[in-house]
């Protein structure tokens, strides 16, 4: 992969890994190393991306990078989403969608990311599987019930 090319998907893409990272981790610093991780995966393998298909290319490589994170041991004694407030991730919202984004962090992981590639990214239920190696209905399922929780989660707020 050429230099500008990788310099083209980071300026487009980094905010977009980053995002779905913390989506996954809930911490700004384990993000930030997925980040680094999956372009400089990028400059190592030098694969083929298709035209049109870089970012969902880029999400999946950061969702199977987070999954191995989460497996990691070292990962297990790792901290919650309290520094989710006060993170950097949420000063480009405003007030709403910092509450929302909050509220979010309070989901169970299966369900906060497939919120968020939905809502925030704008992907299909049939995209978001693929990424996340699921099926539709898993992923549909997913939705539903994590809207309900968010529903109870802002209801409490």
């Amino acid at each position: 992969m050429k230099q500008q090319q990788l310099l083209e998907l980071y300026d487009t893409y980094s905010n977009n890994v980053f995002r779905l990272a913390m989506s996954f981790l809930g911490n700004t610093a384990d993000s930030e190393d997925i980040v680094q991780n999956v372009y400089t995966k990028l400059i190592e393998k030098s694969p083929h991306i298709s035209k049109g298909k870089e970012k969902s290319y880029l999400l999946t490589m950061t969702a199977n990078m987070c999954r191995n994170h989460l497996k990691s041991a070292a990962n297990r004694l790792s901290s919650s989403y309290e520094e989710l407030s006060s993170d950097s991730i949420v000063s480009g919202f405003n007030i709403e969608e910092q509450s929302m984004y909050e509220a979010l962090g309070k989901l169970p992981d299966s369900y906060r990311t497939v919120l968020y590639l939905h809502y925030y990214e704008g992907y299909t239920f049939g995209e978001i599987a693929k990424i996340l190696h699921l099926s539709p209905s898993a992923v549909s399922m997913r939705v539903s019930r994590g809207r309900k929780e968010l529903k109870e989660i802002l209801k409490e707020e």
